[in-house]
């Protein structure tokens, strides 16, 4: 049976909505509803400053923790039988899932889990969910 969605995005970071999301993307792997799984993981590359002498190390322990991450989650896939890649990339969420999207062409969803901010912090803070389901060109599905 071909799968619904052949190829999905699954944004993750270290959060329970992410742990969420990727419970979802794992129960629609199995129901045969997607075929591949691409995980990606943003880390937060803006909180280095390049021009300090150990910013090269800094950077070095945030992308190592960012491919333990995906290897986490990578397992489960594994387990389950899913093809399963793994990306990440270093700067801003939202803007980082949208050019993957447009960048790659072929993914039919996007998997992402919600903050659960309040109306305050969503409008001083802007939500990842928020904007890539705004500016996506794919279906979201938000996971709560």
């Amino acid at each position: 049976m071909k799968a619904f969605f052949n190829k999905v995005l699954v944004a993750v970071d270290n959060t329970e909505q992410s742990a969420h999301a990727v419970d979802m993307a794992l129960r629609m792997a199995k129901a045969s509803i997607i075929g591949s799984v691409v995980l990606f993981n943003v880390y937060d590359s803006g909180s280095v400053d390049i021009t300090k002498l150990h910013s090269a190390e800094k950077l070095d322990k945030l992308r190592a923790a960012s491919m333990e991450l995906l290897q986490s989650y990578e397992r489960l896939f594994k387990e389950a039988g899913v093809s399963c890649q793994l990306k990440k990339a270093g700067g801003h969420p939202a803007q980082l899932i949208l050019d993957l999207i447009e960048n790659s062409g072929d993914f039919d969803l996007v998997i992402i889990g919600s903050r659960r901010l309040n109306k305050f912090q969503e409008f001083t803070m802007g939500s990842v969910s928020d904007k890539v389901t705004r500016l996506a060109t794919v279906p979201v599905l938000i996971v709560k």
